[in-house]
């Protein structure tokens, strides 16, 4: 398969530790084509269709699919003009609002890269049904309202420190909600290689019923942009078909000034 890696960020627009040029250079060394999807949202740089706009010229001088990744609940309208400047859009969530008080991810974040070991999301999330049904209510506001094509890192959530058993991390209701979701609104599930989302249960179960996958290494410096192993594996491990992963239709090349 000649992989598309949707995810990945610059230092120059959003929180990545390399320049475009390194990325590309990624690309090449991976025999990958490469998608660039810097961080939008109203906390991020990129919180203006202005923004979007001059990201999306920018972009358009390499080699590289273009997208955003919007920080869905914190997001803003995408005029219909600046979205057909992208190929994609990502959608993730970054942080849930329970009870007017916005739980963020960045405690979790650490610890998943091995810090934080005390870290205890029971202290602010008191009911795991209602944090799945918000995050459920999340993602069906967002889709109804803005053109995504891909769920981001779709199970980094809080739950992953509950248990090192990944179907005891998230209820099967939930699982089933969301594949229906994504189906809905035709949008990809991500195979993220950073984070390692989604678990085997969710992955059958969205294959099963005709989910799309995305890839994604969402790199943020060059040894690990473009490192798709973890997708890899679970696309041989289901037997997932070329056809049923997400692509874009043209072809990826710098634009002509």
């Amino acid at each position: 398969m000649n992989f598309l890696d949707c995810h990945n960020h610059t230092a120059e627009w959003s929180d990545g530790r390399q320049s475009i040029e390194q990325i590309v250079a990624r690309a090449k060394e991976e025999g990958v084509r490469v998608g660039l999807a810097d961080h939008a949202g109203l906390g991020d740089y990129l919180n203006s269709n202005d923004r979007l706009l001059a990201y999306a010229d920018y972009l358009s001088q390499y080699p590289v699919a273009r997208g955003y990744e919007m920080d869905l609940g914190r997001s803003f309208e995408v005029a219909p003009e600046v979205r057909k400047k992208f190929d994609y859009a990502i959608g993730s969530v970054h942080g849930i609002e329970i009870n007017g008080v916005r739980i963020g991810f960045s405690a979790l974040i650490k610890y998943l890269k091995g810090g934080l070991p005390d870290y205890n999301p029971g202290q602010f999330i008191k009911d795991w049904d209602e944090f799945f049904e918000l995050h459920l209510e999340v993602l069906e506001k967002e889709f109804a309202a803005g053109n995504y094509s891909i769920l981001g890192h779709p199970t980094m959530l809080p739950s992953l420190a509950r248990s090192k058993n990944l179907d005891e991390c998230f209820p099967e209701w939930w699982e089933e909600k969301l594949v229906n979701l994504l189906l809905m609104y035709n949008v990809a599930l991500e195979l993220s290689n950073r984070w390692k989302t989604p678990h085997d249960r969710l992955m059958r179960r969205a294959l099963d019923s005709g989910v799309k996958f995305s890839v994604g290494s969402d790199g943020h410096e060059p040894v690990k942009t473009c490192a798709l192993d973890y997708p890899k594996e679970m696309i041989e491990k289901f037997g997932v078909r070329e056809e049923q992963i997400f692509d874009i239709k043209r072809k990826i090349e710098a634009q002509a000034n």
